[in-house]
């Protein structure tokens, strides 16, 4: 079964990043760029550990109602 995840980000998802990620909802904030998808445990294990591989720092991670 799939889940709703937010998962925030420091700094900001450049544009070669997002393109990585264009399957995912992406929202740039100040300092942090927020990321939103409907995901399997599987995909979110594959999702932390490619983010982790492209140098990028995971700041918040929360399943979210939806």
């Amino acid at each position: 079964m799939k889940e709703r995840y937010e998962i925030r980000i420091h700094g900001l998802l450049g544009p070669l990043l997002r393109n990585r990620f264009k399957q995912l909802a992406c929202e740039v904030l100040p300092r942090q760029s927020t990321i939103r998808a409907k995901l399997s445990t599987e995909e979110l294990e594959q999702l932390l550990e490619r983010l982790d591989k492209s140098g990028v720092e995971v700041v918040y991670l929360d399943s979210v109602p939806g």
